[in-house]
Order: structure tokens, then C-alpha cells, then sequence
């Protein structure tokens, strides 16, 4: 439980941090959506962004629709099956995400002055491995959810 503790409070605070650097308007969930698309490339459906957010298609609606209301993001119809759409990020969402990072710099630098690359990369083996057993385990779960 200690590392699902440690784990929680890091969450916490880089989402205090992300969150005191926002435009207003911008929630950490628009945030997060812009950074995914900034490091994988946009052209996701709704559906999948769902997915890869861990967010219910409800929930990621209601955030594409308030981000696409503020510029951050256009929701096209899918060239080859127009009954899907397919979200890609605006100029406008590039800078915004953008003007967070460069406010942000400070503390980035501070946290990669505060640990060495190394320790970084030590680090991630051990948070993948942990997030994709949990995620499998979590898949094995839902069959039975349905059934009750």
C-alpha cells in the first residue's frame, strides 16, 4: 500500500503544479488531452481517446465539446467512415499547451536538477510493469461486473 501511496501523493502534486499554470478556462483534463496528442499525434476518435484518458466516452464528450468550443481542438468527420469523427489539435491548443510548459520550466528544471536521468529511467521499468499488471487485472474483473 506504501507504493500505491507514494504513487497517489506524486499525482497529486504534479496536478497541483500543472493546474496553477493553466489558462483560465483550461481544466487538467484539457491539459492532459493536449499533452497526449503533443507526444502520440492527434487523429484518435473519441473512443479511443476515452481509452487512453481512462475516462468514460460521456466524460471525454463533454471535455471535447468544451474544448473544442475554446479553439484547443476540431472534431472532423472521418474520411473514410463519416460516421466516426476524428479529434486533431488546433494552433490555438498547440500554444496553450505550449505557454503551460514555459511557465512550467522552473519547476521542470527543478525536478530534473533534483534526480539524474538515470533515476528517471530506473524508475519507469518498474511504473510500466506495475501499470500493465494492474490494467490486466483490471481487464479480468470486468466480465464478471457485467454479469452482476
Amino acid at each position: 500500500m506504501e507504493v500505491f501511496s507514494e504513487i497517489g501523493a506524486i499525482e497529486y502534486y504534479m496536478r497541483s503544479a500543472v493546474t496553477r499554470h493553466l489558462p483560465s478556462g483550461m481544466t487538467y483534463a484539457h491539459f492532459e488531452l493536449l499533452r497526449h496528442f503533443m507526444r502520440h499525434g492527434d487523429g484518435q476518435t473519441p473512443a479511443e481517446l476515452a481509452g487512453i484518458l481512462l475516462m468514460t466516452k460521456g466524460a471525454v464528450t463533454n471535455v471535447l465539446q468544451k474544448m473544442e468550443a475554446q479553439g484547443f481542438i476540431a472534431v472532423l468527420a472521418d474520411v473514410s467512415d463519416r460516421r466516426k469523427k476524428r479529434v486533431r489539435i488546433t494552433r490555438t491548443g498547440l500554444e496553450a499547451a505550449n505557454c503551460v510548459f514555459r511557465n512550467m520550466k522552473g519547476k521542470t528544471d527543478a525536478l530534473r536538477s533534483g534526480f539524474t536521468d538515470n533515476e528517471f529511467r530506473e524508475a519507469v521499468p518498474f511504473l510500466k510493469a506495475l501499470h500493465t499488471f494492474l490494467s490486466e487485472i483490471n481487464e479480468l474483473d470486468e466480465p464478471a461486473a457485467e454479469i452482476r
